[in-house]
């Protein structure tokens, strides 16, 4: 007999644990469609994988899309050469241009897409004119809001039709879990399933856990960074106006904001994003984020911890660096700024 004892054999699921999962899953999708306000909701693999599913269960070939030139680079990418590999014309739009969604129209177009608010620029699309577009033709509306949150924007209630969350962000909330979110009608919904399963893009049991508790605190988590994120983005913004430092702050609640009067008139919150722009350039930049002690620092394209519970920096090409506000007090991240900036 070997000196080695056999490996006993591996425990197989239980239906208690199978009935437990299932049981979370379906809490999960109906507590995200009632925050949504759309009859049904479906937990996918990632963010990608919600965008990717979407399209191809809405779009067909030959069909046209019509999308805002304002996209995150993994969905650009998609978009740009995925999309036309099946046969789909794709268009992008400057969403500033009041009348830029109708003159790009085709006689093939069935879909529009934008994304608000806007990494890492804080930009807010002004959805109106696409939603009059829509209604008037019988064109499908698909809203990412993954960096308003459902706390702060509901698309829907604005007259889209679907709407996107890369679920690692605010939804999840600790940087820990990879899914991504379709909110829609039941028919849509259905669709994107069955795409989900052909794909094989079902999301991992742990991570709708994750998801499940990241929802049981979402209220008061995107509360209280929203008003972190304005007491901070105002102190910067006399910093500015003092010509120190900063030369330009970026904030949707500030009334400099650009974008000030369409997020007053559709958001219920502003966020947590600041894009913040320094006098020295780069290098003020370089030199800023190596001197931060509490605020993590982090490359610009890993999102995983926006609008998570740790206020992180980034780097921006343009001298700037963007701020996403975690459950840190005020103080905590004003005080690291001003030792930084000091």
């Amino acid at each position: 007999m070997s000196d080695i004892d056999p490996m006993p054999p591996m425990p197989s699921p239980g239906r208690s644990d199978a009935v437990a999962s299932g049981h979370a899953d379906r809490s999960v999708v109906r507590q995200l469609a009632r925050l949504e306000g759309t009859e049904s909701a479906l937990v996918l693999a990632s963010g990608m994988a919600a965008v990717a599913g979407t399209m191809v269960s809405l779009l067909r070939q030959g069909d046209h899309l019509l999308a805002s030139r304002w996209l995150r680079p993994d969905t650009r990418r998609f978009f740009e050469h995925e999309l036309p590999a099946l046969g789909v014309q794709v268009s992008f739009v400057d969403p500033t241009e009041t009348r830029g969604w109708r003159r790009s129209l085709t006689r093939t177009t069935r879909l529009m897409y934008l994304e608000s608010p806007v990494d890492p620029t804080t930009r807010i699309v002004d959805m109106r004119p696409a939603v009059t577009l829509a209604h008037e033709l019988g064109l499908a509306l698909v809203v990412d809001a993954t960096l308003a949150s459902p706390i702060n924007f509901r698309p829907v209630a604005h007259g889209a039709d679907v709407v996107l969350h890369s679920a690692s962000m605010f939804l999840d909330g600790h940087a820990d879990g990879v899914a991504g979110v379709v909110c829609g009608s039941d028919a849509v919904v259905d669709e994107v399933r069955a795409k989900m399963r052909s794909w094989g893009a079902e999301p991992h049991p742990v991570a709708v856990e994750h998801l499940a508790r990241g929802l049981k605190t979402l209220e008061v988590r995107v509360a209280q960074q929203n008003a972190t994120a304005m007491a901070v983005a105002q102190w910067a913004a006399a910093q500015a106006t003092d010509r120190r430092a900063l030369r330009a702050v970026y904030y949707p609640g500030l009334a400099t904001h650009p974008d000030h009067a369409v997020a007053s008139a559709c958001f219920s919150g502003y966020g947590s994003l600041i894009a913040i722009a320094l006098r020295g350039g780069d290098a003020a930049v370089g030199a800023l984020l190596g001197r931060l002690q509490h605020i993590r620092v982090q490359p610009a394209d890993d999102t995983a911890r926006l609008g998570g519970i740790e206020s992180v920096a980034s780097a921006l090409p343009d001298g700037s660096i963007r701020l996403n506000i975690g459950l840190d007090d005020a103080s905590t991240v004003i005080d690291d700024l001003t030792q930084a900036l000091e």
